[in-house]
C-alpha cells in the first residue's frame, strides 16, 4: 500500500461557530430530544410526506429483521442484504484513489486527523457530489433506506459519503476518533460502512464499538472523547465488539447510541473504509450547503433523501 508523503502540509482544522457549538452541547444531552421534537412539530407536512415516501420502498422480511436488530442492539451486519454490484463499483473507485494517494492527500480539505486521509475531495463540485456517483448510489439503495428508515420511522436524510484510508502514526498519542466517543451529528445518526480492504485482526484497526445497551451510561456524558481507562471504568472490556470482516463486508451502526472508536492501525497495516452518514430530518443544526447535485433523472424519494 502506498503511504503518504511526509512533506505534504495538512489543511487547517475548520472552525466551528459559537451557535453550532452551543447546539452541539445541547445535543449531547436529553435536551436534544426536546429540540428535535420542537423542530419536528413545526414541519408536520414534511414529516407526513417522508413517511409516505418510505412506504413506497419495497419491504422484505430480512430487511425488517435487520431494522429490528439495529433498533435493539444499535448495529447490524448487512453484507448479505446490500447490492454486491454497487459495492464492487465503490471498490473500483476506491482502488483508483489509493493508487494516487500522494497526489490526493495534498488536496483533502479536512486534515486534522493525522491517522487518515480523505480521498474523495476531488469529486466535489462546489462542495457537492454528483447523484450518479457510485458512493451516492450505494447509499441510496432501497435496502439501506428501508432498514434505516424503519428504525427511524421516517425516511432518512443522507448527510454525507466519505472514503478514508487509515494508516499507522507511530509515536503519536491516540486522538479524535481513535478515542471512544458518540456521534452528535443529530439525535439519530446511522452510518453505513463498507470495508474496502480485509480487516483480519486488531492490527488492521477495525471499527470497534460497544452495543447500545452497555453504551447507555455514556449518553449524557459531557466528555467528547474518552480513553480506554475512562470507558472501562463504567463498562468492562467484555462488552467491546470489533468488526473483523473481509473486504466488501457492510454494516450499519447507530453511532449516536453506540460508543465507538477505530483507526488504531499498527505498523505495516492500513484500512480503507467507505462511510455513508444518515440522520433523521429535520436536522437539529442549521443545514449546511448542499452536499449533492442532481445529475440525470431522480425520483421524488431520492430528492427528498438528499434534500434536492
Amino acid at each position: 500500500m502506498t503511504t503518504i508523503d511526509a512533506g505534504v502540509k495538512a489543511p487547517k482544522k475548520q472552525k466551528i461557530n459559537q451557535f453550532r457549538r452551543l447546539l452541539w452541547h445541547i445535543n449531547r444531552t436529553d435536551l436534544g430530544w426536546i429540540t428535535k421534537a420542537a423542530l419536528t412539530t413545526l414541519q408536520p407536512g414534511a414529516r407526513a410526506k417522508r413517511a409516505a415516501l418510505l412506504d413506497q420502498l419495497p419491504a422484505k422480511a430480512e430487511w425488517s429483521e435487520a431494522s429490528r436488530k439495529l433498533d435493539q442492539d444499535g448495529y447490524v451486519d448487512v453484507s448479505s442484504l446490500m447490492d454486491r454490484s454497487l459495492a464492487e463499483a465503490v471498490a473500483a473507485v476506491s482502488d483508483n484513489k489509493v493508487s494516487r494517494l500522494n497526489e490526493l492527500s495534498g488536496k483533502q480539505k479536512i486534515g486534522h486527523k493525522s491517522f487518515w486521509v480523505s480521498l474523495l475531495d476531488e469529486d466535489l463540485v462546489n462542495g457537492a457530489f454528483a447523484t450518479d456517483h457510485p458512493f451516492v448510489r450505494y447509499a441510496l439503495q432501497p435496502a439501506a433506506l428501508r432498514i434505516i428508515g424503519d428504525f427511524m420511522q421516517d425516511l432518512p436524510q443522507l448527510s454525507d459519503v466519505l472514503l478514508t484510508l487509515s494508516q499507522p502514526t507511530p509515536n503519536q498519542a491516540l486522538s479524535y476518533s481513535q478515542l471512544w466517543h458518540l456521534d452528535h451529528d443529530d439525535k439519530r445518526v446511522c452510518k453505513l460502512f463498507i470495508y474496502l480492504t480485509d480487516v483480519q485482526n486488531t492490527a488492521d484497526g477495525p471499527f470497534t464499538f460497544i452495543p447500545a445497551g452497555p453504551s447507555k451510561p455514556f449518553r449524557n456524558s459531557l466528555k467528547s472523547h474518552m480513553s480506554d481507562a475512562q470507558v472501562f471504568a463504567k463498562t468492562g472490556p467484555d462488552a467491546v465488539k470489533e468488526m473483523i470482516a473481509p473486504r466488501l463486508s457492510s454494516f450499519i451502526v447507530n453511532t449516536a447510541r453506540c460508543l465507538h472508536m477505530g483507526s488504531r492501525i499498527q505498523s505495516d497495516h492500513s484500512r480503507l473504509l467507505y462511510t455513508a452518514t444518515y440522520i433523521q430530518q429535520p436536522r437539529i443544526y442549521p443545514e449546511p450547503p448542499a452536499r449533492f447535485r442532481a445529475v440525470g433523472a431522480l425520483t421524488d424519494l431520492e430528492r427528498t433523501v438528499m434534500r434536492l
